[in-house]
């Protein structure tokens, strides 16, 4: 009897470490690559001894929330992907996208390439999410198996049960790529900044969330077969009141372009043909302190920004400076301590990422990389093939981080 049990549990084991591996990806918004030396953070730490840490997650431009989860989820750049801002203006629609207004949200017209989980609902493998960006679109014509519309008011802590209970699912409905996100510490870091003791006490929270998500992980019998991505989207700086770029100061005719974007950059395109104001709206642009502008055609190349719906000039505020309007300072709306979406090279734009789990080497640190290149290793890690195509294919190169997956894992 007492062999029987043994061979029984002998063919178990073998048939939990034959599963095909699990993926989970957990996003902290706004998490900058340092946060971690501001506070006591055990369960990160836990990350970097048995995992992989990488020195920071390169955010692409502009550096802030949507492009970059949309990034991360297709391997792609903005430019190539639509998504170029938390609110941009798409020439191609004539309709204005924001992430305050849930019908464009989840419109699946305004969203290029292809994300991660389209890719795996495409080839077989069931995906869920917990408020990634893009997933409340039928974009190609897939949702993920599971998915959530956004509420920010859920629980972080309601949100790992969740996920929990989708690792417990029957294996013919149990999702191989789960999606999470917390919308801390990028919340308090605008609040605060990150000079204050709010955004210590804030780290510190997520950390907690970070070991009650590990800890619930760890009871789950997928456990053996699972691999866990930590990141972020980007990172945080201090901004003041005392710098500030208001437009109006250095534009003489506000009335005949217009304005799409605030606080690090700002597009502008031409309200008519005003081709005799052009080449003084170039040289008050010039003008305008603390800032770098460029015309559409000289866009840097590493932003990989331009498409379609680019603006005639795009303004780039220096790491710490506004750009605003006299409307929006009569209006109150910047009271803003933290801000994102500078120069993705600027060190404090850079995020986090921790990799873990059954496929995933232990105890090594890479340098920073850019976050279009998770796209492919989650692609390699469920064997699925990237999207490929002509017109949006994406620039994430699987060499850049196949370093960190062990070759031959035993079985």
């Amino acid at each position: 009897m007492q062999r029987l049990i043994v061979l029984i549990l002998f063919i178990l084991n073998i048939s939990l470490s034959n599963e095909e591996p699990y993926v989970l990806i957990v996003s902290f918004d706004g998490f900058r690559y340092d946060y971690t030396n501001m506070a006591a953070t055990p369960n990160f730490d836990m990350l970097a001894e048995k995992g992989v840490k990488a020195d920071g997650l390169i955010p692409v431009f502009p550096s802030l929330t949507f492009p970059n989860h949309y990034s991360i989820a297709t391997g792609a750049y903005a430019g190539t992907h639509n998504i170029t801002g938390n609110s941009f203006y798409d020439k191609q629609f004539g309709e204005k996208y924001s992430l305050n207004n849930h019908d464009k949200v989840r419109d699946p017209k305004f969203y290029r390439a292809e994300p991660i989980w389209v890719t795996a609902e495409r080839q077989g493998i069931h995906s869920a999410s917990y408020f990634w960006v893009g997933t409340e679109a039928r974009i190609k014509g897939y949702f993920p198996s599971i998915f959530k519309y956004y509420d920010g008011l859920v629980p972080f802590r309601s949100r790992i049960d969740s996920v929990i209970s989708w690792f417990q699912l029957p294996k013919t409905q149990r999702p191989r790529l789960v999606m999470l996100y917390f919308s801390e510490p990028d919340h308090t870091g605008h609040n605060v900044g990150v000079s204050h003791p709010d955004i210590i006490t804030t780290i510190a929270e997520m950390d907690s969330i970070l070991g009650y998500l590990m800890n619930g992980l760890e009871k789950l019998h997928v456990s053996s077969n699972l691999n866990i991505f930590v990141l972020s989207d980007h990172g945080m700086t201090d901004v003041s009141s005392e710098r500030l770029i208001i437009l109006d100061n250095y534009i003489s005719q506000m009335d005949d372009v217009y304005i799409n974007g605030r606080e690090s950059h700002v597009q502008f395109d031409f309200k008519k043909d005003q081709n005799r104001y052009k080449e003084v709206f170039k040289e008050e642009l010039r003008k305008i302190p603390h800032c770098q502008f460029w015309s559409r055609s000289n866009i840097p190349d590493r932003f990989h920004f331009q498409n379609d719906n680019t603006g005639e000039y795009l303004l780039l505020a220096d790491e710490g400076w506004l750009i605003t309007t006299q409307s929006d300072m009569d209006n109150g709306r910047f009271k803003l301590a933290g801000m994102h979406g500078y120069d993705p090279e600027l060190i404090n734009m850079h995020g986090i990422f921790y990799a873990i789990g059954a496929n995933i080497r232990k105890g090594i640190r890479i340098p920073a990389f850019e976050n279009i290149h998770i796209y492919p290793l989650i692609c390699r890690l469920l064997n699925i093939f990237p999207y490929d195509s002509k017109e949006d294919a994406p620039q994430g190169n699987i060499g850049v981080l196949e370093k960190i997956l062990i070759k031959d894992r035993k079985k």
